[in-house]
Order: structure tokens, then C-alpha cells, then sequence
């Protein structure tokens, strides 16, 4: 299964410490080189930085995409590098809580999913011990989820 992630299920996840989720549901994640940027490089949360990194030596591997498309949204550096990176890798799933660019995903004929749909199957298959428990948290370092 090919799955690559956008910037935000990352930072969510690693913030809570459950980034071990999307390896125990995906195996291996992709991202492109402007998620990495954006969560790890220009990253000012010690937690998040070092949860990262940590995966990055595990289970999600960096990928630069070659070619650079034009999209009919206007999408942030790191959307611009998931939706690249997908028409080249024709992915199974896209992790992705943006709207703007989910829509841009879909239109170009992708699958997205959203964090709260990953915590929800990772809750059923006791990944975590609760969704509503690790929405509390998220919600209690200023991270909401799209539902």
C-alpha cells in the first residue's frame, strides 16, 4: 500500500506521541521534502522534532517529487509537494485534514483520509486506547481535527 501524508496528520500525531499509528495501520508513509521542511526543519516543538525523527528512521521515508504541477487551487508548499509527489507515485491513500486541498486531491482522483479517520480504525483496532482521549489531548495543545 502506498500512503503520503501532508503536514498536518504528522504534527498532530507526533505531538500526542501516537505516531506509531500510521505505521501500525500503513507500514511505510511518504512525504515530500516540503513536509519534512515544514515539521521537522523549521519545527520549534522539541516533542514533535524528536517523534519525527525518530519515525523518519523507522517508517516514513522523504521522497523529492521531480516534476512540479500546477493545481486549480491555490495550495500551501507542502500540499503542493503531497499532490506532486501522488501523480508520481499514484498512492493508495493521501493523509490530509485540509479542505482546500482534499478537494484538489479528489478533482485529480486521489483517496484522502483524515487524522480523525485514521485515530477512529487505529480506536477500534485498540491502536489507542481511546479516539475521544486522544482528541482530548490534541484539543488541549490548541489542534482541532476536521471531522
Amino acid at each position: 500500500m502506498i500512503v503520503i501524508s501532508d503536514s498536518s496528520p504528522l504534527v498532530a500525531l507526533s505531538r500526542v506521541d501516537h505516531l506509531s499509528v500510521l505505521k501500525k495501520l500503513f507500514g511505510k508513509i511518504y512525504i515530500p521534502d516540503a513536509v519534512f521542511e515544514e515539521t521537522v526543519v523549521h519545527c520549534n516543538i522539541t516533542i514533535q522534532k524528536a517523534n519525527l525523527q525518530l519515525a523518519l528512521n523507522d517508517f516514513i521515508e522523504i521522497v523529492t517529487p521531480r516534476i512540479e504541477h500546477s493545481f486549480s487551487r491555490n495550495l500551501g508548499k507542502g500540499e503542493k509537494g503531497v499532490l506532486n509527489l501522488a501523480m508520481e507515485l499514484k498512492p493508495d491513500i493521501l493523509l490530509m485534514d485540509d479542505r482546500k486541498a482534499g478537494n484538489e486531491a479528489k478533482a485529480l482522483g486521489f483517496v484522502t483520509t483524515f487524522t480523525s479517520d485514521m485515530l477512529k480504525a487505529a480506536a477500534k483496532r485498540n491502536f489507542v486506547s481511546s479516539y475521544e482521549d486522544v482528541v482530548r489531548q490534541l484539543q488541549q495543545l490548541g489542534i482541532y481535527l476536521p471531522e
